[in-house]
């Protein structure tokens, strides 16, 4: 969270600075309406870089997921982005029409205007006759946006619904970037400003235009079927097992894919629940969560074709210290199971224990994870919440006494993994070594 936070303030803060040093002198101390219109243009200018940075991010650039621990991370830091610069967007609005609505009503005197002939001569203003369209193109867009955003940040919004209306702000956003062009004022373009939000536009326009064509995540997209179905009642977990029929990258264990089985709902990120061994083989251990994967037993079938894109996320087990623990909570075992098939198979230096909590045991499956756990020497500490009670780091430290020697690895509820977290480093752990999945998609 820490780059996440890091990233986010620097992109923020250099566009801040760089406005700063690219406005003329005297720029905010010429009065009420010279620092509006100068405002006006600063929060635009921030507006349409975070917003920017966002759309880049939406489109999954795989080539950063290092640097910034992941795509389940870079998506948090889209909305980030995104939610910032839709604030910024309404703040420019804002300061559009608040002082023509307050001179209306008496309270501001109307500024005069200069007289004819001595207003500043733009040498080239190509773009004179499209101010007019520009400005009432982005009011528009703007109360679009921000119906979009609340439907984005509405938990109870229906994901197939979400998934159709997010697609919308790839051309909402272009027309944005239509009327940052035309009305920031030309001087603008030369200056270090000018410059980092014209190369964050660009790439923008680039990442709206591939989710108009649907080019997002197509190069790592891979086709296959149905092979095995296999329903545990007692948690609602289904396995999928999936062959495919063509190239898949290998991946992971902790890695997720995004699956399509068809239908209106689109693409959803599911963690890969098998290790890779070369054979074309995928299983997804999906849990009965929502409408969407609680109808999943009843509509997936044998055979049935399969788009699956990844994969992607930096939830791999690699780090500094040898000694680990392992953390699932739910369905946030199925990182840790892909973990197990791996190391069963190969060598690890350092002990490692599992910890399962979950308020609904199946046997069967239970059983699977314990005898995997035996096959890849990991110690198994099993936690039912209705019988045991929540996982404690006190409850934790009874199980491994050893845990600050340890790096942790979680995958679970968001709420349940903070709370360990923020324990576990107010007793004396590095953050650095508490690493959490931050699967929230929406």
């Amino acid at each position: 969270m820490m780059r996440l936070r890091l990233t986010f303030l620097v992109l923020l803060l250099l566009l801040i600075g760089l406005w700063l040093i690219s406005l003329p002198a005297g720029a905010l101390t010429a009065g009420f309406w010279a620092a509006r219109n100068t405002l006006i243009y600063c929060t635009g200018i921030l507006a349409i870089g975070l917003m920017s940075a966002g759309v880049i991010l939406a489109a999954r650039p795989v080539q950063i997921e290092d640097a910034l621990g992941g795509l389940d991370k870079f998506y948090r830091l889209h909305r980030w982005f995104g939610l910032t610069g839709a604030l910024l967007a309404v703040a420019h609005w804002l300061l559009e029409i608040l002082p023509r609505w307050m001179v209306r009503q008496g309270w501001l005197e109307r500024p005069p205007r200069p007289p004819a002939g001595t207003q500043p001569v733009v040498a080239l203003d190509l773009f004179r006759g499209l101010r007019g369209t520009a400005a009432t193109l982005g009011e528009w867009s703007l109360y679009l946006l921000l119906i979009l955003v609340v439907l984005a940040l509405w938990r109870r919004f229906p994901y197939r619904y979400f998934f159709a209306t997010h697609r919308l702000m790839a051309p909402v956003y272009l027309v944005l970037v239509f009327h940052a062009v035309i009305l920031m004022p030309p001087d603008y373009w030369g200056a270090p400003i000018g410059i980092l939000v014209a190369l964050l536009m660009a790439g923008g326009s680039a990442a709206a235009g591939a989710s108009l064509f649907r080019r997002i995540g197509q190069s790592r997209r891979a086709i296959g079927h149905i092979e095995s179905l296999i329903y545990h009642s007692d948690n609602a977990v289904l396995d999928v097992g999936i062959r495919l029929e063509t190239a898949w990258p290998s991946h992971h264990a902790g890695q997720f894919a995004f699956v399509n089985f068809g239908g209106v709902e689109g693409a959803h990120p599911f963690t890969i629940s098998s290790a890779w061994h070369r054979d074309g083989r995928l299983t997804f251990s999906i849990k009965g969560l929502g409408d969407y994967t609680r109808a999943l037993p009843e509509q997936l079938f044998i055979g049935q074709a399969v788009t699956i894109e990844g994969p992607y996320g930096r939830f791999d087990f690699r780090g500094e210290r040898s000694r680990q623990i392992w953390i699932g909570g739910g369905i946030g075992i199925t990182p840790f199971i892909a973990r197990l098939q791996a190391l069963a198979a190969d060598d690890r230096d350092g002990p490692v224990d599992l910890i399962y909590s979950t308020n609904a045991p199946a046997e069967a499956f239970i059983e699977n994870i314990r005898q995997l756990a035996d096959k890849a020497g990991v110690r198994f500490h099993l936690l039912v919440t209705k019988r045991d009670g929540l996982l404690t780091l006190d409850r934790l430290a009874e199980m491994v006494p050893e845990w600050k020697e340890a790096e942790i690895w979680f995958c679970g509820p968001l709420g349940f993994g903070h709370a360990l977290r923020d324990a576990m480093t107010a007793r004396g752990l590095p953050a650095t070594y508490f690493h959490q999945e931050l699967f929230d998609m929406r």
